[in-house]
């Protein structure tokens, strides 16, 4: 279905209303050119002009079928043309030159052959009637309404070009997003459900035997948890309504991530290399992000006690080392961790690499953000 183009007050008319108005264009056409005609001498002169200005004006109420308006007018046109029984002023050639714009503005080839025929009869009307200016003056105006019409076609093609590029961009953008949540909830899900599932476990293997220590993993559970909560929390809220709540985590809420790292049994050494200096916030949070997903891989699958999380801060970017010593190898199959950093470096245009070293495993990031200054 194509897309209407016209003025909003236009759009409002419906096509009865639209047959309305062509029938009262054509009785006016009649009735306008009917009169010098009809003080014409002989009845049978006022009687052909007659027929000729009504054969001339009818296409008008068909406009609506422009093959068949088309079709009759040709005719007509071309027998005032040649025998001038209506007078053949410019203005008398209006509503041929309507026909033809509606014919042209279905946007179909065919209506090129339309154009050539309006063409030969213009050209048989000035060897007919010898008349160059009579003649190619009406003519001409036959040729403006089609090329008016083709310049409609032309512009509802790119509306409908333009709306479905839109549409595209729309569609894109939604994926985007619904890549972008799903990076987040499972960050925030799948670091704190591992440090829960450590506790939980190591509180269940001593419940009996170190009551202390089951309950001090009780204690880290219910943190963790209402952590998780708060995230999750507060991004709910931000898709409800954006700019409300806290600020997205970065870079400065890494001692806390820490901390709820070694909770869970994994204590980390972080070192730092040049001076710290505010980031952009999408740098500030995919870097952020990037460090605990790390570590929750860590917690997961490297079977260890300890890890390294550098953070080196250089002038055009930040550069992120999560190493551990662990049993090595990739984290298993069915996992999102490595892909959801993958795409969140490349999203900040940078580099990431992921795969085990001598004695463990490494992930290493460089997130550039230019000039900080």
């Amino acid at each position: 279905m194509g897309i209407d183009v016209r003025p909003p007050l236009l759009r409002r008319l419906r096509p009865g209303h639209w047959f309305a108005l062509d029938c009262l264009a054509a009785v006016a056409v009649v009735l306008a050119w009917g009169g010098p005609l009809i003080s014409g001498t002989g009845p049978t002169s006022r009687l052909v002009g007659l027929l000729g200005a009504t054969l001339l004006a009818v296409p008008l109420v068909l406009r609506r079928r422009p093959w068949l308006a088309f079709g009759l007018g040709v005719p007509a046109f071309g027998l005032s043309l040649a025998t001038s029984v209506v007078p053949v002023v410019p203005l008398a050639s209006v509503p041929m030159a309507l026909v033809a714009y509606s014919l042209a503005a279905l946007g179909s080839r065919r209506s090129y052959v339309a154009l050539a025929v309006v063409l030969a009869v213009v050209a048989g009307g000035v060897v007919w009637n010898g008349q160059w200016v009579t003649v190619l003056l009406p003519g001409a105006v036959v040729v403006i309404g089609w090329g008016a019409g083709m310049l409609r076609a032309q512009y509802r093609v790119y509306a409908e070009t333009l709306a479905a590029q839109g549409e595209r961009e729309r569609a894109a953008l939604v994926t985007d997003e619904r890549l972008r949540i799903a990076r987040e909830l499972h960050d925030v899900v799948a670091h704190s459900m591992s440090v829960i599932t450590v506790q939980a476990d190591m509180g269940r293997l001593v419940l009996d035997r170190k009551p202390a220590a089951a309950a001090a993993a009780l204690g880290v559970i219910e943190t963790t948890g209402r952590e998780a909560l708060t995230e999750l929390r507060r991004m709910l809220g931000v898709l409800r309504s954006p700019g409300s709540l806290e600020p997205a985590p970065g870079l400065a809420g890494l001692d806390e991530l820490v901390a709820r790292t070694s909770s869970a049994g994994v204590d980390v050494d972080v070192v730092l290399h040049g001076t710290p200096h505010p980031l952009p916030a999408g740098i500030d949070v995919s870097a952020y992000r990037i460090v605990q997903e790390a570590l929750t891989n860590v917690v997961k699958h490297a079977e260890t006690q300890t890890c390294r999380v550098t953070i080196a801060y250089a002038e055009d970017a930040v550069l992120l080392t999560i190493t551990d010593n662990g049993r090595g190898g990739s984290p298993g199959p069915g996992g999102h961790g490595l892909i959801g950093m993958r795409e969140r470096t490349t999203l900040c245009g940078g580099e990431l690499s992921a795969g085990p070293i001598p004695g463990g495993f490494e992930v290493a990031a460089r997130l550039p953000h230019g000039d900080h200054s």
